[in-house]
């Protein structure tokens, strides 16, 4: 995928406009890994992520990611894809299965699987990644106060100390008296002071008062909290993490992969770093806890997705890719790890909380009709999906309910209008 991402960036003046195209290629099972079997060779996530991101990018480039079943003849696929850059330039997501061409639809349903969920209560053990982060620390907190149980929270942000005078300041909310005072003691090290740094230093004081809420919260429920700072990417560092929680308690009921960050340019604009540091937090992340947690029972896996992972988004190919991922390799546990339930929740922006809460963006989106996630709806959610009911491999929060990507039969030789958006009732068409 990141080859894919260097030979587009060279292509991206030329990839563009009318006439030209990309088209990827999978083998997720030819419908997206949203089907009963689920995704199976779900590395393909990647790329359907980032192709997505290309096409809100280069709206004016036909862009698709086409999905094959495991028994398509190379012949055939190239053949197929060949076709596909003749077609239905409306179309992003379109996979052959059994001899019928797919697209993908959404359809609003219960999110409930028909399965009894996890008893979630005293001893039950928890791993969150991303732990201080407000929005997850506030969803520990929710998780806390229902089940009481141990709680071993992951981020990259150094351990919090309860007696810290900084993180009791920015707690009573003293934050422009706390910035003056961060300005002078930059320059008492003899370091030329400027605004960004001591926005960077307010942010991780914000962290660590963040975690050590979620610490409180996980104390005052009857739980215990075990902090651990670990750079997600280092596989050495996640192993020790994950044997602590091997030796105290040879299992984990929940697995909350919450981590994550995002740095919004074109892909032209985005240096290879930065593309690696936003994906390989989500991506190598996921496969260091798994390859840690190996075969340890594992309840439920919930992995923290985004609306630019289910559509795309422009400037967020890196994202959307590391998203996609996600939720692809959750959807490959219905055949590689059934006894674990896997659920990815696809965020919209939340109100009242986290970054995007803050300044101006509220009345951006406000102006472009995008409806943001109340806090109090999107707080149980976790504990809802992991705790009281089943989830059939992905969530999509919206307004009114839950949305969930289903294969439709796509119309062969016509144009699908729009973006695989199906108000029908969401099952495969047979």
């Amino acid at each position: 995928m990141k080859l894919l991402a260097q030979a587009m960036r060279a292509l991206y003046a030329h990839v563009a406009g009318p006439g030209t195209f990309l088209v990827s290629a999978t083998r997720l099972g030819g419908c997206h890994g949203y089907d009963d079997a689920g995704a199976i060779a779900p590395m393909g996530g990647a790329v359907a992520g980032f192709t997505k991101a290309y096409a809100r990018e280069r709206e004016g480039a036909l862009v698709k990611v086409v999905d094959f079943d495991a028994g398509h003849d190379p012949a055939d696929v190239a053949a197929l894809l060949r076709g596909e850059t003749l077609r239905d330039p409306g179309a992003v997501e379109i996979g052959y299965q059994g001899g019928e061409r797919w697209s993908v639809g959404l359809a609003e349903l219960p999110a409930d699987g028909g399965q009894p969920g996890l008893a979630l209560g005293k001893g039950s053990v928890f791993v969150v990644t991303g732990a201080a982060g407000s929005i997850v620390a506030a969803i520990v907190a929710d998780l806390a106060a229902a089940s009481g149980g141990d709680f071993h929270l992951l981020d990259l942000a150094p351990a919090p100390r309860a007696d810290d005078p900084d993180i009791a300041r920015y707690d009573r909310g003293d934050r422009d008296g706390q910035k003056r005072d961060l300005f002078e003691r930059i320059k008492e090290r003899g370091e030329r002071a400027t605004p960004a740094m001591v926005e960077k230093q307010m942010a991780a004081i914000e962290r660590a008062s963040t975690a050590l809420s979620a610490i409180r919260a996980v104390e005052a429920a009857g739980g215990v909290a075990r902090y651990h700072q670990v750079d997600l990417r280092d596989a050495a560092a996640v192993g020790r993490a994950v044997e602590v929680v091997r030796a105290e308690h040879g299992r984990v009921d929940v697995l909350l992969h919450a981590a994550g960050l995002e740095i919004s340019r074109s892909l032209p604009d985005k240096e290879q770093r930065e593309f690696d540091l936003v994906f390989d937090v989500k991506a190598d992340g996921w496969h260091n806890l798994m390859r840690s947690i190996g075969d340890m029972p594992l309840g439920a896996a919930v992995v923290f997705s985004s609306i630019a992972g289910r559509f795309g988004n422009g400037g967020q190919t890196d994202y959307s890719s590391a998203n996609d991922l996600l939720c692809k390799m959750v959807s490959s546990f219905r055949n590689a790890r059934p006894a674990t339930r896997g659920i990815a929740v696809d965020w919209t922006a939340w109100a009242g909380i986290g970054m995007a809460s803050r300044g101006s963006i509220p009345r951006m989106m406000e102006a472009a009709g995008i409806d943001m996630l109340p806090a109090e709806v999107g707080i149980p959610l976790i504990r809802r999906a992991a705790g009281e009911r089943d989830h059939d491999a992905r969530t999509h929060q919206r307004a009114r309910g839950y949305g969930e990507a289903k294969p439709r039969r796509a119309v062969r030789g016509g144009p699908i209008h729009g973006r695989n958006v199906d108000l029908g009732a969401g099952r495969p068409l047979r």
